[in-house]
C-alpha cells in the first residue's frame, strides 16, 4: 500500500512539473530583438593602413563561418589558427540541419558529399533508459536537406576555413595567439603571438578559440572552466554490428549524459560518450570510466558494437555548456564554444557555433557601416544570438534536471515516437537538434502523446509491477 502511494506521489509530482512547464512555455520564449546599432565615432572613417576590420582567433566552424560572411560583406578579415590544417577536434562529428543549410549556402555541402567525406543520416533513433528503442527513417519526412550528416572535424573544419580563404579571408595557420591589447585612443587591437615577434592590428577582436578559450579568459570576460566533456573513438568499418546511421543511448546511470554512435562514410563509426552536468554521481573525471563501461557493460551499446569491433584509443574534449552571460565588449566578440554555444541537453554545438558565427558577421558588418564598436553596439550581437537560440539553453538545463530525476519520461517519449512513427520522430528530432525551441516539448502535440504513454507506462510498472520492455527492440 505504501509503495503504491509513493508511486502515486511520484506520478503526481512529475505531472505537476509538466503542467508548470507548459505554463512557463506560454509565458516565456525567444524573440528577435529590434535593436540596431546606431552611428558612432568611426562612421565614414576608413580603417588605418595595415589594420584589419576584424581579427578572428580560431579557425574552427564558428570563426571560419564568421570570416566567410564578413568577407562576403566587404570586411577585411584576418583568421588566425594555431595549428595547420587538416587538424583534429574531438567531438561527436555530427552536423545538424541548421549547419547543413549554412554549408549549402557556402557551397561546401555538395563537395563534402561528392568527396565521400560526409555520410547522410537517414535511419536513426534512440534507446531509452528502460531499454525501449525506436529506429526510424527521416528522408521522406525532411526532404532534400537531411536532419544530420556525419563528417569528421578534420574534414569539416578545413573545408570551412579554406572556403573563407577562397573568398578573401587572410588565413594564417600555425599562428598561436599569445594575447591582445586594446588602444582606446585609436580604437585598435594589437594581437601578439607565441614564439614570434609578429603582431597584427584590427578594429575588432573575435575570440573563437574553443571551450577553454584562453584569450577570452585572459581578457576577463569568460570565467570558470567548461562544465561538460565528451569522449570519442572511431570504430573501423566492417568490424561492428550497427545497421542504423545514428543511435543515441540513454544509460540510466549516466543521465543526463548519454552515448551515441554515428555512421561515417565507408561504414566507419564515431562512438562518443557525453558527460552532462546534473548527476552528482557522474563528473568529468569519470569520462574514461563511462566510455569503457558502456562498451562492455551496456547491453545496447555493446550489442551495436559487437565483439569484433576495432576501436581507436579514446580521445576527449571539454564542453562549455549553456551560453556565457557575457560574449561581447567594446570592439570585441566571443563566438562558438568560447561563448558556451553548446546545448546542455544534447552536447551539440557545431550548428550553434556556425549560426553564431553568421550572426557575429552580420553585427560586425552593421557596426562597420555605422562606425560604432562601443560596448553597447557589440551587445547587439549577444542579444541576437541569445534570441536566436541561446534562450533555449535555459530550457535544456531544466529538462536535464527533470530527466535525471524522472527517466521514465524518456521511456514514455520513446514509446510515443514508436507509436506515432517517423513523422513524429522528425518533429522530435527538430526539437532535439535545436531547429525549434525545447519549450515546444510542452506543446499539446507533444505533451498529450507523451503524457498518454507516461500514464500507460506508470500503471504497467508501478501498479501492475510489470517490468518487461513494452515494445520489441528495433534492429539497431
Amino acid at each position: 500500500m505504501l509503495g503504491w502511494l509513493f508511486s502515486f506521489d511520484f506520478a503526481f509530482v512529475a505531472l505537476a512539473v509538466l503542467v508548470g512547464a507548459y505554463w512557463l512555455y506560454s509565458k516565456l520564449g525567444g524573440s528577435t530583438p529590434a535593436r540596431k546599432i546606431t552611428p558612432g565615432p568611426f562612421k565614414d572613417k576608413k580603417v588605418p593602413e595595415g589594420v584589419y576590420d576584424v581579427a578572428i582567433v580560431g579557425a574552427g566552424p564558428s570563426g571560419a563561418t564568421m570570416a566567410y560572411y564578413a568577407v562576403k560583406g566587404g570586411a577585411k578579415v584576418l583568421l588566425l589558427e594555431k595549428k595547420e590544417f587538416p587538424r583534429d577536434k574531438h567531438c561527436g562529428d555530427a552536423v545538424c540541419k541548421t549547419a547543413i543549410e549554412i554549408l549549402i549556402d557556402m557551397n561546401i555541402y555538395d563537395k563534402l558529399i561528392k568527396e565521400n567525406k560526409a555520410h547522410v543520416a537517414d535511419s536513426g533513433g534512440l534507446v531509452s533508459p528502460g531499454g525501449i528503442s525506436y529506429i526510424g527513417r527521416s528522408h521522406e519526412e525532411l526532404g532534400a536537406i537531411p536532419a544530420a550528416i556525419a563528417v569528421k572535424r578534420t574534414d569539416l573544419d578545413e573545408a570551412i576555413a579554406r572556403r573563407a580563404q577562397e573568398v578573401g579571408a587572410d588565413l594564417r595557420e600555425n599562428h598561436n595567439v599569445k594575447g591582445a591589447t586594446f588602444d582606446d585612443k585609436e580604437g585598435v587591437w594589437t594581437v601578439t603571438l607565441e614564439d614570434s615577434d609578429k603582431t597584427f592590428k584590427a578594429r575588432v577582436l573575435v575570440c573563437a578559440d574553443g571551450a577553454t578559450s584562453k584569450l577570452a579568459m585572459d581578457l576577463g570576460l569568460v570565467k570558470g572552466h567548461p562544465t561538460g566533456s565528451c569522449s570519442r573513438a572511431f570504430v573501423e568499418g566492417g568490424t561492428h554490428n550497427l545497421k542504423a546511421d545514428g543511435v543515441v543511448f540513454y544509460n540510466p546511470g549516466l543521465l543526463p549524459g548519454y552515448a551515441a554512435l554515428f555512421k561515417h562514410p565507408n561504414d566507419e563509426l564515431n562512438y562518443c560518450c557525453y558527460i552532462i552536468p546534473g548527476n552528482p554521481k557522474v563528473t568529468n573525471a569519470d569520462l574514461a570510466y563511462w566510455h569503457e563501461y558502456l562498451i562492455t557493460k551496456d547491453p545496447h551499446v555493446s550489442r551495436a558494437l559487437g565483439k569484433n569491433a576495432k576501436l581507436e584509443r579514446m580521445k576527449g574534449g571539454s564542453l562549455r555548456l549553456g551560453g556565457e552571460p557575457v560574449s561581447s565588449d567594446r570592439h570585441l566578440l566571443i563566438i562558438g564554444d568560447a561563448a558556451g554555444m553548446i546545448d546542455p541537453l544534447t552536447g551539440e554545438g557545431i550548428h550553434h557555433a556556425m549560426d553564431g558565427g553568421r550572426i557575429a558577421a552580420d553585427v560586425l558588418l552593421e557596426a562597420r557601416r555605422e562606425g560604432n564598436y562601443s560596448a553597447d553596439a557589440m551587445l547587439v550581437y549577444h542579444e541576437r544570438w541569445m534570441a536566436a537560440f541561446g534562450f533555449d539553453f535555459q530550457w535544456s538545463m531544466r529538462i536535464c534536471q527533470f530527466l535525471y530525476r524522472f527517466p521514465i519520461f524518456i521511456d514514455a517519449a520513446t514509446l510515443a515516437v514508436a507509436r506515432k512513427g517517423d513523422k513524429f520522430m522528425a518533429k522530435w528530432a527538430e526539437v532535439m537538434t535545436g531547429r525549434v525551441p525545447k519549450s515546444h516539448l510542452f506543446r499539446p502535440e507533444f505533451m498529450i502523446v507523451i503524457g498518454y504513454e507516461f500514464v500507460r507506462l506508470f500503471i504497467k510498472r508501478y501498479i501492475k509491477r510489470d517490468t518487461t520492455v513494452p515494445v520489441p527492440k528495433n534492429d539497431i
